[in-house]
This record gives C-alpha cells, sequence and structure tokens, in this order.
C-alpha cells in the first residue's frame, strides 16, 4: 500500500517531503519495536480492549458503505468488514478461549498467504520469485509461532501483528525516501522499481546521482542527448519553452482539463466471448469463460490516450494452450517468449472484434510520464501470457501515466498521511500484490483502474456520500419489511 501511496506522489513530493516520510517511518518502525517487545515480555500494557473498539467502529463503518463499491471493491469491502468484525468481537468479548482463537485465526491466515506465495513463485517464477519464497517461508514459521505459541503468547497475538505491519510499513518509507532522495532529477519512482526487478540485483541497489548506469534511462526520460552531469536534463526542463517557471512533469498546466482523456477498455472474458457463456463465478471474472460451444475466451485489456496513443499487445501468432503444456507456459521465464504485435489504434480493433466491455476514464494523467513509458516498451516486441501479457501491460502504462498525479495538486506532506486513509488505496494495493505474484488478468486490470480512478478522480465527501447512501438504502430496506409485515398481519385470518 505504501508503494502505491508514494507512487501517486510521485518522485518529486517524496524528493520535497523525503525527511517528513523518513522520520514518520522510523517513528512507525520505534513504534512497532515497542510493540512486539511489549507482545513477548508476558506482561501486556498495550490497551488491548480500547483497540478492539476501535476496530469494531471500523468495520461496521466498512460494512455499511461496502455495498456503495464496485465489482472487487465490495466483495474486498465486505472481506475487509467482515474479517475486522470477528477480529474486533473476540479481542472484546471476555472469553479466555478468545486469545487462542485469535491466535489460531492469525496463524492460519499466515499460514494460507505463505503457502499461496511460494506455489505462484515455483510455478510462475517471475521476477525476485526466490525472494517470494523465502517470503512465505517467513510467513510459515510466524504462523508456527502464533500456534505455538513461543516466543509470544496468545494474549500478545494482535500487538505482535501490528508490531510487525508497522516495523515492514516503516522499512518500506524509510527505503523509499532515502532512495528517491538521492535521484536524478527526470528519473521517477518507476524507473527506481524497474532498475532493482532483476533477480541479479540486492533489495538496496538504486539509483543515484552520478550512477553510469543511469545514462541509458535519462536519455529515454529527456529525449535527446545527455549533456555532461546530471543538472543538465532539470536545467533544460526549467528553461525549455512552455515550463517556464521550473514547472515539473506533474505540473498543474500538464494536467489541465484540456488534454484528451485517457480511457482504460477491457474486454471482459464474458464480455468478449461468442457465444452466451457458462457460469463460473470468480473463473469468468478473473481467468477466462467458456460459452455453450466450448470455446475459450480470456479476455483483452488496451490503453487509448486520444488522439495518437494506442498501447494493445497480443502475440504475433496465436499461442498453443493446450492442457499438457499449460503449466509451462505459466512460468515468466524466457523460454516463453513470442514475438508480440501491437495494435495501432481502438476503431480498427473494435471493428476487428467487438467494442469494449468496460471504459475507465481518466482525465488528470501525465501525458509526457505515459508517452516516455510507451517509447521504451514499445521497443521489444514480447509476449509473455504471463508478466508481458496485454493486461500486465496496461497495469505498468496505467501507474506510469498516473505517478505523481496526486503530488502535483497538493504540496503538503500531510496529503500522505490522508491517502493511507482512503479505502480505494487498501483495494487497489491488494488487487496489486495478487497480481504481482500471480498474473495479470483483464478483470484483475478492470478492478485495479476503477479503484485507482477513485483514489484520482474522488467524489466529494466519498466516505460521507457513501455512508448517507448507505442510511438511505438502510431505510428502503427498513421500510419494505415493515410494509411486508403489515400485509402479512391484515392477511391473517
Amino acid at each position: 500500500m505504501i508503494r502505491l501511496v508514494l507512487l501517486l506522489l510521485g518522485a518529486d513530493f517524496i524528493r520535497r517531503n523525503w525527511h517528513v516520510l523518513a522520520i514518520v517511518g522510523l517513528a512507525w518502525g520505534a513504534i512497532g519495536v515497542s510493540l512486539m517487545i511489549d507482545a513477548l515480555d508476558g506482561v501486556l500494557n498495550f490497551p488491548l480492549s480500547l483497540f478492539g473498539y476501535l476496530l469494531l467502529l471500523e468495520s461496521l463503518a466498512t460494512l455499511w458503505v461496502a455495498n456503495s463499491g464496485i465489482g472487487a471493491q465490495k466483495t474486498l469491502r465486505y472481506v475487509k468488514g467482515g474479517i475486522f468484525l470477528l477480529i474486533a468481537l473476540l479481542i472484546i468479548t471476555p472469553f479466555h478461549a478468545n486469545n487462542m482463537l485469535l491466535a489460531m485465526l492469525f496463524g492460519a491466515a499466515f499460514a494460507i498467504g505463505g503457502g499461496l506465495q511460494i506455489t505462484s513463485a515455483l510455478v510462475v517464477r517471475f521476477p525476485r520469485w526466490r525472494a517470494a519464497v523465502a517470503g512465505g517461508g517467513v510467513q510459515i514459521v510466524l504462523a508456527i509461532i502464533f500456534v505455538q505459541p513461543y516466543p509470544t503468547h496468545y494474549k500478545g497475538t494482535v500487538p505482535f501483528c501490528l508490531a510487525l505491519g508497522l516495523i515492514f510499513g516503516g522499512w518500506s518509507m524509510i527505503w523509499l525516501a532515502l532512495r528517491t532522495r538521492m535521484l536524478p532529477q527526470r528519473v521517477s519512482v518507476d524507473m527506481l522499481a524497474r532498475r532493482n526487478s532483476a533477480d541479479s540485483r540486492p533489495f538496496d541497489a538504486g539509483l543515484y546521482r552520478g550512477d553510469e548506469a543511469m545514462k541509458p534511462m535519462l536519455l529515454q526520460a529527456d529525449g535527446g542527448v545527455l549533456g555532461k552531469g546530471w543538472k543538465a536534463p532539470a536545467a533544460a526542463m526549467e528553461t525549455s519553452p512552455g515550463r517556464q517557471g521550473g514547472a515539473g512533469e506533474n505540473s498543474p498546466q500538464e494536467q489541465d482539463g484540456d488534454q484528451p482523456a485517457m480511457t482504460v477498455h477491457v474486454w471482459t472474458p464474458t464480455g468478449s466471448a461468442k457465444g452466451p457463456a457458462r457460469r463460473q463465478p470468480v473463473i469468468d471474472r478473473y481467468i477466462a469463460a467458456v460459452d455453450t460451444n466450448g470455446v475459450i475466451s480470456t479476455g483483452h485489456a488496451a490503453l487509448e490516450a486520444s488522439p495518437d496513443l494506442y498501447i494493445s499487445l497480443y502475440p504475433a501468432e496465436e499461442i498453443d494452450r493446450s492442457p499438457d503444456q499449460f503449466a509451462r507456459l505459466l512460468r515468466a521465464t524466457a523460454d516463453n517468449d513470442v514475438k508480440g504485435r501491437y495494435l495501432s489504434d481502438y476503431p480498427s480493433e473494435a471493428a476487428a472484434w467487438c467494442e469494449s466491455t468496460e471504459k475507465i476514464v481518466f482525465r488528470d494523467y501525465s501525458r509526457q510520464r505515459l508517452e516516455r513509458f510507451w517509447r521504451r516498451y514499445r521497443q521489444k516486441e514480447i509476449y509473455n501470457l504471463t508478466y508481458r501479457n496485454c493486461s500486465s501491460t496496461v497495469a505498468q502504462a496505467l501507474e506510469a501515466a498516473l505517478e505523481g498525479v496526486i503530488g502535483a495538486r497538493d504540496r503538503h506532506w500531510f496529503n500522505a498521511i490522508r491517502m493511507m486513509f482512503t479505502p480505494e488505496i487498501w483495494v487497489a494495493s491488494q488487487i496489486h500484490k495478487r497480481a504481482q505474484t500471480m498474473a495479470w488478468t483483464p478483470g484483475l486490470v478492470l478492478d485495479y483502474s476503477r479503484a485507482l480512478r477513485a483514489v484520482v478522480h474522488p467524489r466529494p465527501l466519498s466516505w460521507t456520500t457513501s455512508l448517507q447512501l448507505a442510511l438511505r438504502q438502510s431505510r428502503r430496506l427498513r421500510e419494505i419489511w415493515r410494509a411486508r409485515r403489515s400485509y402479512d398481519e391484515r392477511r391473517e385470518p
């Protein structure tokens, strides 16, 4: 979640406020360490009951407004609200067995999550899959610690989990703040992530002023020949026509209402099927749909920014998806790379196939970052079923286009804290996490785009509006129930 928040705030925002983010991360880590010590020493000072009541209020509010979501947003809100409600009730109810039940619940969650992560890493073999396997192993070890319980005890389960979240979250904030502080001005958070994505690079490998390996990236970013020194692109940006006054890539001039909107097109598996699709919940939403004739439809995703930018990746030749080859094709390795092809525009694709099922429109985005991403990405005409398909391409392009859009609106550091409590950020981060460890699909791109749009283009007073809608719906349901009850009473002899 922290990565997504900082991505939307942008590298320029982090450069300006890196010290605040680092201090907040350090404070989170310190609180997490103190909570962990408190959970391990056998004497619990953490106000567990107060935390339980606060968690109860949070769960009830989440469940109350969950119905205002769309697609996966609604499902994830209900799941989150239900889990938080169960945990809150186990905390505040005075039964001795509740602490053990909480430990079993967290242990099962960590064991299932670790097992799924290890399985997907071994099957897909995405970049850093070995680190993902190690992370899954750590989750299983933590599950064993919760169940035993050693070195903690059952009463310290909740503080121990909070401590883990704060420590890892604080570390992420400190790492990204310090690394981004050293970035040249024209380098983005997206470049930093790509630089450290290979298995051969350590986790602390970053980009910094004077890094010779940065010159090719800066050359692509600047679109021309670099001068001597790392300040040349920044100086050029400040003095170039139309950018006087030091306006950066995320300046309001670039993101005003005059530029054409950016549209994410999604062909869902059921919507793009040639015939009536067989009903298969979850599978036909996120994986593939099978029509009555047995034809499989996996859907498609594309991104359009008028008038001349269209991102739609296909394999140059149809991939053999026979069952005996399917497990091998799932691996995100170079031997599964095939030649790809990029379509030119949406009208021709829709005419050759069908209109997109869903369209998610963004008005506020960075056209320059999107074009820079597209110039770099289209140099390789490679298609991989798992890690470089149509959906992963659109997800990466969307992130590149939205980087820094919120940080450009409000440059105050409190903007980062406020975004931490935005419900759609949590939804988008969960979707991104699952897609990265498995594979992007059109269904995941659809839900991810909707969640990001809710963050980038929020409704005024979104929580208040959602609460009002939920209250009105509850009132209508109550009136219907009373009317039915009155009708049944009148019918009784």
